[in-house]
């Protein structure tokens, strides 16, 4: 039963590292691989999976959301409470909320929130995992 919860919380951390890496690809293509030429192969190879990065970037971090609430649900009925999961469920829940207003509620000025949110879950991710508290 506890292996069942870790697959959830592991699946949503994932999805999340997917997701945060939209951020830092897109931000080593215009610091170095932007100033490599047209026609090289490994620009073009970059983005053409920064394009699918991008592209995906959403459904990841909606997945994100709600595997890491089904995780929280999951332990809290059959293991135990942890409050940094709680916290870090909670993050989650805003930034996929946030993410989803800017996406298709077209509020772009929610941005600001949405990047250092989505940055902070790292530090309490880590911390959840370090702890288990």
């Amino acid at each position: 039963m506890e292996k069942f919860g870790e697959v959830l919380g592991w699946i949503a951390a994932v999805c999340y590292f997917v997701s945060v890496a939209n951020y830092f690809v897109k931000w080593l293509f215009r610091a170095k691989i932007s100033k490599l030429p047209k026609g090289n192969a490994f620009r073009g190879s970059y983005q053409t999976f920064m394009k699918l990065l991008v592209k995906y970037h959403r459904y990841f971090g909606m997945t994100a959301g709600v595997f890491a609430l089904c995780h929280l649900c999951w332990q809290l009925v059959n293991v135990r409470l942890s409050y940094s999961g709680v916290l870090v469920a909670a993050m989650m829940a805003a930034a996929a909320v946030l993410g989803v207003l800017i996406a298709y509620g077209r509020k772009t000025s929610l941005v600001k929130a949405h990047r250092p949110l989505s940055l902070a879950i790292l530090a309490v991710i880590l911390f959840h995992l370090i702890t288990k508290l």
